[in-house]
């Protein structure tokens, strides 16, 4: 694997981060790897270019096909691709094989961090906790209206949350600082400190995945976010995905 640790580029590691999750949630709840397949989409946003997918396709560590799933299916479907062929709605999963050596690649890179470490084996096994002083920061979608986390969706909003949305905004206009000061806009009926530390607690609630968290700092005046580190399988799979 000594040529695998110089070709992967630092921009590559959310992404391979994520379907090495995927890979990993197929193999706890012992399901075909492709209902877990992660979409183009998602790995472009999160650093992939094509020449990193065509590559990890011609060494046999990732598969491509294209989605089929329609509305009322029971479960996803795909159709093969060829290996030039990158529609929108290709997915991707990785290869027994690609998944064993890709984790192992990134262990051994110079600066990697645990959590990388900690996704080399099954969910269940996994007790390591996570390092702190990750490089990586969330990243909020405002057309999805999702916020993501090292390839993970912390939180899915299917109904308005302005206050929430705007913080989440004022993050990732400033690229995700430490901390912001508050964001929302005054009101005369509401106490601006009250407002702000109700907003906090509505982002820290129904977590699809409880990978950060954010706090205030007493004042009333700021917004700070950090890694949280799971501390249990209930934490780090989602709900519906737990096994039963």
């Amino acid at each position: 694997m000594d040529t695998s640790q110089t070709i992967v580029a630092e921009r590559l590691w959310p992404a391979l981060d994520g379907l090495i999750a995927a890979f990993n949630y197929a193999e706890d709840s012992q399901t075909d790897h492709w209902q877990f397949a992660v979409n183009l989409a998602e790995l472009r946003e999160n650093g992939a270019t094509l020449t990193d997918l065509r590559w990890l396709i011609l060494r046999g560590f990732a598969e491509h096909a294209l989605e089929t799933t329609v509305p009322g299916d029971a479960e996803r479907s795909f159709r093969k691709l060829g290996p030039t062929a990158f529609p929108a709605d290709a997915c991707f999963v990785l290869s027994s094989a690609g998944a064993s050596k890709l984790t192992k690649a990134l262990c051994s890179m110079e600066g990697m961090n645990a959590q990388f470490a900690r996704r080399a084996t099954p969910i269940e096994k996994s007790k390591e906790r996570h390092s702190p002083g990750s490089h990586l920061t969330p990243e909020w979608d405002p057309l999805r209206r999702e916020l993501r986390y090292r390839g993970q969706v912390i939180k899915r909003y299917r109904v308005p949350a302005q206050n929430q949305e705007l913080v989440l905004e004022a993050f990732q206009e400033l690229a995700w600082p430490d901390f912001i000061d508050d964001p929302l806009p005054p009101t005369p009926e509401q106490d601006p400190k009250e407002r702000l530390q109700a907003t906090i607690k509505s982002l820290n609630r129904n977590q699809l995945s409880r990978a950060i968290r954010f706090h205030g700092n007493g004042n009333g005046q700021q917004v700070y976010w950090q890694a949280k580190p799971p501390t249990n399988l209930a934490r780090r799979v989602p709900r519906g995905l737990r096994p039963k």
